[in-house]
C-alpha cells in the first residue's frame, strides 16, 4: 500500500506527482512569458492572468501535499490532469494553423494572415501539459490507493448531485464561442464552426468535465472527491477565464455567452464543494485503514436518471431548433424528439425501489436511440457546411451551425454518458444483489432477434426516388455511424441476456424491442417528408425483430415469475 496505518508522510509517487505538476506549471508560465508565434503576440497584457492561472493551482497542491492531505492533493493533480489532453489538442492547432485559433490571450494577429509559424513558447505549453497529464497518471495510483484504506460514506455527499448538471452546463459553455469578436482579423466561431484540431480539442475537454466530476464523487477517500473537482475547476479557469478577460479589455473583442456559461456553474461547484473540512483534514492526516466502499446505489441510479434528463432535453432542442442559420430544419427532427421522449421516460422510475432495476435494464439500451436519429440529424448541419466556401454562380455559398446543430452535438455525448452511467449502475446493482441464480431460458427468439436486426439495420427502412438511404454496406455516410452504434448495442444486449437472470434479461429485452421499434418508425418519422417514401426491406425485418424481442421478453418476464 502506498499509504499504511499511522503514516502520515506522503508517498514517493505522489511527490513525484507533485514534482511533475509543479514542472508542469512552470513549463506553461514560461511559454506564456515566451510567446506561442513570432507572427503574433497577445491581445492584451494576459501573462500575469495566465501565470497565476497555471501557478495557483500547483501552489495549492504543494501545501495540500505538505500539511498531511494527501486526498486532496492527489484529487487537485487528477482533476488537472483530466482535462490536460483537451488543452493538448487545442494548443496544437497553433501547429497546424495558429490564424484560424481563437485565442486572444496568447494570438492576436493585426494583419491577415494565411499561416503562421510557432515559436518557442508553443513548444513549453506541449511540455507543460504533457507533464501535467503524466502528473495526473502518477496520482490516479495514488487516488486508487487512499481509496482503498481511507472510506467515507457515499451518503454525506448526495447533495452533490448537482454538481454533475453544473459540469455539463460548464461543457455547453466551452463548446460556444469563447469570445465575440468584431476584429476583422479574428473570426470568432464556436467549436462546431472551427477548425478540426481546436474542434477535437474541445469535444475532448467537454467530454473529460462531467467524467472527472462523475469519477470524482465516486471517490471513496472524500478528499480525492473535493481535490478532483478543485483540479477540473481550476483547468476550466485556465480555459475560459483568459477568454472572457480579452472580451472586457480588449477593443474590438466582447465577452461571450459561453464564456459566463463556463464559468459560472464552475463557480458553483467551488462554492458547493469546498476543498477541504476540519474533519477530512484530521481523517487524512491520520490515515486510518478503513472500509473499501463503492458509490451507494441510490447515489449511481439518481445520477443515471438525471443524464437522460439531460439528454431528452438537448435533443429535443436539437430537434426543434434550427440547424443551420435560421430557418434550416433536418427532415429527421421528430425522429429525434421521439428518441428524446423514449429515453426521457424510464428515469423517474429510477428513484422508486421496486421499478428502479427494470428502468435502468432500459436506459443501458435506450440512449442509443439518441445517436441513432441524432446523426441523422446531425448529417444536415455536416453536409452544409462541408458545402461552405463553394463558388457559385450567386457567389461563395456560407453557412452557419444554429443552436439545434449544438445541441444535437451535445445530445450525442450525453447519451454517451447516460451509457456509462447506465452500465456503472448495473455492476453496482449486481455487486449488491450478487449473481446467484437460474439464467433466463430464452435462446431461440434471441438469436433471430439477432439476425433480423442485422439485416434491418443493414438495410434501408424506406426508399424514395433520388434519395440516397445511408447504410452499412453502402452510401454510408454519417448517419450510418447511428445505425452502426445502435446495432452493436442490439446484439450485445441480446448476447449478455442470454447469459443474465429472467429479470434483468426480460428489461434488457424489452429495451432492445423499444429501440428496434425506434428504427423502424423512421418510416413514419422520417419518410413522410419524403414524397414517393415507401417501405424498404429494413422496414419489414424490423417489424420481424420487434416481434422476436417481444417473445423473448415475455419469455424472460415469466422465467423471473418462476424464480421470484
Amino acid at each position: 500500500m502506498l499509504f499504511e496505518l499511522g503514516r502520515s508522510e506522503a508517498s514517493p509517487a505522489l511527490r513525484v506527482a507533485v514534482g511533475l505538476v509543479v514542472a508542469g506549471a512552470v513549463a506553461l508560465s514560461a511559454g506564456v512569458l515566451v510567446g506561442v508565434s513570432p507572427d503574433a503576440g497577445a491581445g492584451f497584457l494576459s501573462w500575469p492572468l495566465l501565470v497565476v492561472l497555471a501557478v495557483v493551482p500547483a501552489g495549492v497542491i504543494v501545501a495540500a501535499a505538505g500539511s498531511r492531505r494527501h486526498g486532496l492533493a492527489a484529487g487537485l493533480v487528477a482533476g488537472l490532469a483530466a482535462c490536460a489532453p483537451g488543452r493538448l489538442v487545442l494548443d496544437a492547432q497553433f501547429l497546424v494553423n495558429g490564424s484560424k485559433t481563437i485565442r486572444p490571450e496568447l494570438y492576436l494577429p493585426d494583419r491577415l494572415l494565411d499561416r503562421s509559424a510557432v515559436g518557442a513558447g508553443f513548444w513549453l505549453l506541449i511540455a507543460g501539459h504533457l507533464l501535467t497529464l503524466a502528473a495526473g497518471i502518477v496520482a490516479a495510483r495514488v487516488a486508487r490507493e487512499l481509496n482503498e484504506v481511507t472510506g467515507s460514506d457515499p451518503g454525506r455527499r448526495r447533495w452533490r448531485l448537482v454538481v454533475p448538471l453544473l459540469a455539463v452546463v460548464a461543457a455547453v459553455g466551452l463548446l460556444m464561442t469563447p469570445v465575440l469578436s468584431d476584429d476583422p482579423f479574428l473570426l470568432a466561431r464556436s467549436a462546431f464552426e472551427g477548425p478540426g484540431v481546436a474542434l477535437a480539442g474541445y469535444v475532448l475537454l467537454a467530454g473529460a468535465l462531467p467524467i472527472a466530476v462523475v469519477l470524482g464523487l465516486s471517490a471513496a477517500s472524500d478528499g480525492v472527491a473535493r481535490g478532483t473537482l478543485g483540479g477540473v475547476a481550476a483547468a476550466v479557469f485556465a480555459i475560459a477565464l483568459p477568454g472572457l478577460v480579452a472580451g472586457l479589455a480588449v477593443n474590438g473583442l466582447h465577452a461571450s455567452t459561453g464564456a459566463y456559461l463556463a464559468l459560472a456553474p464552475t463557480v458553483l461547484v467551488l462554492v458547493l464543494a469546498p476543498l477541504t473540512t476540519p474533519q477530512e483534514a484530521q481523517t487524512e492526516r491520520t490515515d486510518f485503514a478503513g472500509e473499501a466502499r463503492i458509490p451507494g446505489l441510490t447515489l449511481w441510479r439518481s445520477l443515471t436518471a438525471l443524464l437522460a434528463l439531460l439528454t431528452a432535453v438537448a435533443a429535443a432542442v436539437g430537434a426543434l431548433a434550427p440547424q443551420l442559420g435560421m430557418t434550416t430544419e433536418s427532415p429527421s427532427r421528430w425522429h429525434l424528439l421521439a428518441a428524446a421522449i423514449v429515453v426521457v421516460l424510464p428515469a423517474p422510475f429510477l428513484f422508486a425501489r421496486r421499478t428502479a432495476a427494470a428502468a435502468r435494464g432500459l436506459l443501458a439500451v435506450l440512449w442509443a436511440g439518441v445517436v441513432l436519429a441524432g446523426t441523422a440529424v446531425l448529417s444536415t448541419a455536416i453536409t452544409a457546411s462541408e458545402a461552405t466556401g463553394l463558388g457559385g454562380l450567386g457567389g461563395a455559398i456560407s453557412y452557419h451551425l444554429g443552436a439545434g446543430a449544438v445541441f444535437t452535438a451535445v445530445a450525442l455525448g450525453l447519451a454517451g454518458l447516460t451509457a456509462l452511467a447506465a452500465v456503472i449502475t448495473g455492476v453496482v446493482e449486481r455487486d449488491d444483489t450478487g449473481t446467484e441464480g437460474p439464467r433466463s431460458p430464452v435462446l431461440v427468439p434471441v438469436v433471430a432477434a439477432a439476425m433480423l436486426a442485422v439485416g434491418s439495420f443493414g438495410t434501408p427502412v424506406f426508399t424514395a426516388p433520388d434519395y440516397p438511404s445511408p447504410g452499412l454496406w453502402s452510401d454510408f455516410d454519417t448517419p450510418s455511424w447511428g445505425l452502426l452504434v445502435a446495432l452493436l448495442v442490439v446484439l450485445g444486449v441480446l448476447a449478455l441476456g442470454v447469459r443474465s437472470r429472467p429479470g434483468p434479461a426480460a428489461a434488457a429485452y424489452a429495451g432492445v424491442t423499444l429501440l428496434l421499434a425506434l428504427h423502424v418508425a423512421e418510416l413514419p418519422f422520417v419518410g413522410s417528408a419524403i414524397d414517393g417514401a415507401r417501405p424498404g426491406l429494413g422496414f419489414w425485418l424490423g417489424l420481424a425483430a420487434v416481434v422476436a424481442t417481444v417473445v423473448a421478453t415475455a419469455f424472460a418476464t415469466a422465467g423471473a415469475k418462476r424464480a421470484g
